[in-house]
C-alpha cells in the first residue's frame, strides 16, 4: 500500500472556497479512479503560519505507478492554477509501508 500526500497551503482569504472545492469537486474526481482506495483531507494542525493554512490531501493506493502521481498532481495543481492562481503552494510526498 502506498500513500500519497499532498500537502497544500492555502492563503487565508480563499481557504473556505478552497476547501468546498476540494470536497466536491478535486476529491471525487480522484476518488473515481480505479488505482485510488481511499482519499483523505486532513487540516495540518501543526502548520503554524499565519499567511497560510495547511491541508493534506491523502490518497491510498494498493500499487503505485508514475502515471497515477501525474494524474493526482495534474488535478489538483491545474484546478488552484486555474481558480487561485499565486494563492497557494503545494508539496507531494509519497509514503511507503514497511
Amino acid at each position: 500500500m502506498i500513500q500519497y500526500n499532498i500537502s497544500l497551503f492555502i492563503e487565508p482569504s480563499i481557504t473556505e472556497t478552497a476547501l468546498r472545492a476540494l470536497k466536491t469537486i478535486i476529491m471525487p474526481e480522484i476518488e473515481k479512479q480505479a488505482f485510488i482506495d481511499q482519499i483523505h483531507l486532513f487540516e495540518i494542525s501543526s502548520h503554524q503560519e499565519p499567511d497560510s493554512n495547511g491541508y493534506s490531501l491523502q490518497c491510498w493506493l494498493p500499487e503505485f505507478e508514475e502515471g497515477h502521481k501525474e494524474f493526482i498532481e495534474g488535478v489538483v495543481s491545474g484546478f488552484f492554477q486555474k481558480e487561485f492562481a499565486n494563492q497557494y503552494v503545494y508539496f507531494p510526498s509519497q509514503l511507503k509501508r514497511v
